[in-house]
């Protein structure tokens, strides 16, 4: 028994990692994919330039010579494969996709 819930816990967080990876993505009414691990180039590519773009530094010291992590949501509103618009939020890190959220715009 003890075995068995050792497995669980090891394998639980697995799941969960596997299906955000697999969640991470969008399609535009062309067909082209936007997908986490994207860099900022095809980004532009695909999408075109952002309706906004916000940039955080996020500080990991105090220190001058230790630099912070950057990390910017490009805000597009963009008409997606299943119809409608959508405003979509892309999150790069070291100018890679890391993160895409999307919400359907009431019709």
């Amino acid at each position: 028994m003890r075995l068995v819930f050792s497995v669980l816990v090891l394998l639980l967080p697995l799941t969960f990692m596997t299906f955000s990876a697999e969640a991470c993505g969008f399609r535009l009414s062309d067909g082209r994919l936007l997908s986490c691990g994207m860099s900022r180039i095809e980004l532009l590519d695909r999408a075109g330039e952002p309706l906004s773009k916000d940039v955080e530094v996020h500080a990991v010291s105090n220190e001058p010579a230790v630099a912070g992590r950057r990390v910017e949501t490009w805000s597009y509103i963009v008409k997606g494969d299943i119809g409608g618009n959508y405003l979509v939020s892309i999150r790069l890190e070291n100018g890679r996709v890391t993160a895409i959220e999307s919400q359907q715009q009431r019709r």
